[in-house]
Formats: C-alpha cells, sequence, structure tokens
C-alpha cells in the first residue's frame, strides 16, 4: 500500500545489501504494477526506509542505493505528479540530463529529456523524482514559482497585460499565462 503521510516521506532512506534490494524492487514493481498511472515508486512509498526505487517508462528499471554523480546545468521545468500525493501536481525544474550509478548496474547510466521523445524527459524526471525520495525530498520541494517581476519600480500583477517574444514571434497576454509559458522559450519583453 501506498504511503500517503508527508513526514514518513521526510526520512532519508538507508541503503540496502544487492539481495535485499532485489527483493524490494520486485515488491515495488509489483506495487506499481497495481497502480493505474504511475511510472516509478521509491521503496519508502511503500513504507520500506531503503535506497531502491523503480521506473518502468520504457522497460523496468530497479536502482538499488542509486546516486546522481553527474548533472547538466541546463534545467528545464516539468508537471509532476506522485502516487504518494494523489490528483496533486507541480511543476518543477529539473536537470535536462543525469548520470546515475546504483549498486545493482555495473556501469554508470545516463538520462536525457534533451531530445524529441517524450518519454526520454518522463525518464529522466521520473528517476529524478524517485531518488529524491529517497533522500527525504519530495516533488513539493522542487516546486518551481515564478518571483515577482517588478519593472521600473512596478510590480507586475497576474492579470496585468504584457508582451512576450519568442524568436520572430510576438503577442500580448496576461501575465499569469506567460507563467505557464516561460518553460517553452517565451520570453518577457515589456510591460
Amino acid at each position: 500500500m501506498i504511503i500517503k503521510d508527508n513526514n514518513k516521506l521526510k526520512e532519508k532512506c538507508s541503503p540496502v545489501t544487492i539481495k535485499e534490494g532485489e527483493e524490494i524492487g520486485v515488491r515495488l514493481l509489483h506495487e506499481l504494477r497495481q497502480s493505474e498511472n504511475g511510472i516509478g515508486l521509491a521503496a519508502n512509498q511503500i513504507g520500506i526506509n531503503k535506497r531502491v526505487c523503480v521506473i518502468n517508462v520504457k522497460e523496468p528499471l530497479v536502482l538499488i542505493n542509486p546516486e546522481i554523480i553527474e548533472k547538466s546545468e541546463k534545467e528545464f521545468i516539468f508537471p509532476e505528479g506522485c502516487l504518494s500525493f494523489p490528483n496533486k501536481k507541480v511543476r518543477t525544474k529539473r536537470n535536462i540530463s543525469i548520470k546515475v550509478k546504483a549498486d545493482n548496474h555495473e556501469s554508470t547510466l545516463s538520462f536525457s529529456a534533451d531530445s524529441k521523445e517524450i518519454n526520454d524527459a518522463f525518464e529522466c524526471v521520473c528517476i529524478q523524482h524517485e531518488i529524491d525520495h529517497l533522500n527525504g525530498i519530495t516533488m513539493f520541494d522542487r516546486e518551481f514559482k515564478l518571483e515577482p517581476i517588478k519593472r521600473e519600480g512596478k510590480k507586475i500583477g497576474r492579470n496585468t497585460k504584457v508582451l512576450i517574444t519568442k524568436g520572430t514571434e510576438s503577442k500580448t497576454i496576461k501575465f499569469k499565462k506567460y507563467e505557464k509559458m516561460q518553460g517553452d522559450g517565451w520570453t518577457l519583453s515589456e510591460v
């Protein structure tokens, strides 16, 4: 059963042996199959405080004692959900590419959202999301919020009309719509 208690998910998980990690991985994959729309699950989400998570985007992947050892400076905004927080969505800022080492994989694993294949982005975000769980971090801790913008001493309100541009294209919209479009390459030109 998936835990829906934010306090339990704030605890950092302990390392595990490969044998025990494989057993936990089987349980996690079984639990993940029972969910209707989950693509990843960490052991602490089912009450096991051990460093094991699974991802099932392109194919089932078990990670035992995973650690992100390299990440890109470039980030992107992504709408995330979580099985522990049903019906909640949060826009997060994630690294566009990462390298992960795990005890049950001989070589370093690379993941990148820098492609036209949407599943690459889902997989890259999901791995960061699940490793965060193992470190006691939830998607709410990674929430991306725009800071209020001030131009010439004037604060821009959510309903203020602004001019935005993307390449040679421009349009005038309310600032609240720009907040959602910012991650797609649009920039604020003038108020």
